[in-house]
């Protein structure tokens, strides 16, 4: 199974939700569900930054560094038609 290269485009909806800004797949959505915060602290979601290359295989994600050739493991999502 090869992992498949997103786009992060820029987080909607307070950072609950956040899709590929190339090919529209989501890469977080938390829509429905409230975030664990520790009183007295400011909430932070956790979000890909924008433009980041983020892949995905199965439910794993990781950062791919900028500049860095893709793995014979490794494919670029293709843009939405």
């Amino acid at each position: 199974m090869k992992a498949t290269v997103h786009v992060a485009g820029p987080p909607e909806l307070g950072g609950y939700y956040q899709t590929c800004a190339r090919c529209g797949h989501v890469l977080i959505d938390l829509t429905g569900s409230t975030p664990m915060v520790v009183e007295g602290q400011d909430p932070v979601i956790p979000v890909w930054p924008t433009g980041e290359r983020v892949a995905t295989i199965g439910n794993a994600t990781y950062v791919v560094p900028t500049g860095r050739q893709l793995g014979a493991d490794e494919i670029e999502c293709r843009a939405a038609s």
